[in-house]
């Protein structure tokens, strides 16, 4: 009768004993899923935190229309800051924008706006921004603003742009323009939420876009 007792017992737990082991690969794969989905994304440029609204910016753009930033609601808004006569950065920057740009789905460009916005507004007139940022991409925007507005936007953006004319070979009106170059990122509320150096890796300024598009 034991006999009997025991060997049932075997037959329940043997079959048990088998599903387990076929469901537990499943388990585990399902639990690192989900695991990974509940991790939060990480910024790869350096974020504000807290996050702030971004200040206010209006202009002319590079066919003379009204620029204003809170008319982008609703996209991801990417924004550098420089001057058609730079000889150096600011190329290099609007090259790597162009590569960002190129490396979004059609869906994300749609979501995104690329934003340069001259810090020499005296030279820098609407016409000669469309001729300069188009030669790196027509979809971007070439934003002009007057000086006395231009000085308050430098300021709560934490932008430095002076003239450079100490240049002895250079005459006054062939003037560098000393500046910063970060590229900051705007989200679809209009809050900022990080900046990149100039020379960030296409692939993080890309894969931060996207994720905020999906946001």
């Amino acid at each position: 009768m034991m006999k009997s007792n025991l060997s049932r017992l075997a037959g329940d737990v043997y079959p048990r004993r088998k599903l387990y082991l076929a469901v537990w690969p499943l388990l585990l794969i399902l639990s690192v899923v989900i695991s990974s989905c509940a991790q939060e994304y990480k910024l790869r440029g350096t974020p504000y935190n807290p996050v702030i609204p971004a200040p206010p910016i209006q202009g002319i753009k590079q066919d003379g229309t009204p620029f204003d930033l809170t008319s982008l609601q609703g996209r991801v808004k990417v924004i550098f800051f420089g001057y058609t006569f730079c000889p150096d950065v600011c190329p290099l920057t609007l090259a790597n924008m162009k590569g960002v740009y190129e490396m979004l789905k059609e869906e994300e460009r749609a979501q995104t706006a690329f934003i340069f916005i001259t810090v020499d507004p005296e030279r820098d007139t609407p016409e000669r921004l469309a001729a300069y940022v188009s030669a790196f991409n027509p979809a971007f925007y070439g934003v002009h603003i007057p000086e006395d507005e231009l000085t308050r936007v430098k300021k709560e953006y934490g932008v430095y742009a002076e003239k450079n004319t100490q240049v002895a070979s250079q005459s006054a009106a062939d003037y560098l323009v000393d500046h910063t170059a970060f590229v900051y990122i705007i989200d679809k509320r209009n809050n900022l939420r990080e900046i990149f150096a100039h020379d960030a890796p296409k692939a993080d300024i890309a894969a931060d876009i996207s994720y905020l598009a999906r946001e």
